[in-house]
């Protein structure tokens, strides 16, 4: 052993803890993905997703997230930058958390792909986690007993979805918007109520 290899291995192992670091630290543990077994997108943690886009054909929607618990907000960023419905966002995460196939189909062939619509998805939704994201594509091919083909990145499995699952990608920004009212009365009703009272009193 030479007297550089001691310090060709440190620089070795600083550069690895610094990819570690930087790429890898937002990625969900071994044992969140090991726990998550059996779900759609067993890389996908709730608490952990900081931006979400949603991409159709009609509409291009980004989310992002700013805080955590008590302080956590998220803000629509397109198509139109206003705060959004945090009620709204976290069912929509949850539902994506706990999603299951109904059936994988692993290694299809090209024409497989094609056939199911994958090679030219009519949508997708992109979680990020930090510097980790995770894509899930929708073939615009429908199964025989209805729902849907996805795909999770570039990963050579094809999950078919039941309808349920299909309808997350089609969520336009207006589902995500806070309601201005949030079904209380409209103030001016009340006063208008109120002087109506009044003008009718003795």
């Amino acid at each position: 052993m030479t007297g550089r290899t001691p310090i060709i291995l440190a620089v070795s192992v600083v550069l690895l803890a610094g990819y570690i670091f930087f790429f890898e630290r937002d990625r969900p543990a071994r044992s969140e993905i090991e726990a998550r077994a059996g779900f759609l997108v067993q890389s996908l943690v709730h608490e952990r997703v900081s931006r979400i886009h949603i991409s159709s054909a009609d509409e291009q929607i980004v989310m992002s997230r700013e805080g955590e618990g008590f302080d956590e907000s998220w803000t629509i960023e397109e198509p139109v930058e206003e705060v959004a419905d945090l009620g709204r966002v976290a069912d929509f995460l949850q539902n994506w958390e706990f999603s299951i196939a109904t059936r994988t189909l692993e290694n299809p062939s090209a024409e497989d792909v094609q056939s199911f619509g994958l090679d030219t998805p009519r949508a997708f939704v992109r979680f990020e986690m930090g510097r980790a994201e995770v894509t899930v594509s929708l073939g615009a091919g429908t199964p025989v007993d209805g729902g849907g083909y996805v795909r999770i990145d570039d990963r050579d499995q094809t999950m078919v979805v039941p309808e349920s699952v299909v309808e997350l990608f089609e969520l336009g920004a207006e589902h995500f918007r806070i309601k201005n009212d949030g079904g209380a009365p409209d103030l001016a009703d009340l006063l208008d109520a109120e002087v109506s009272e009044d003008a009718a009193a003795p």
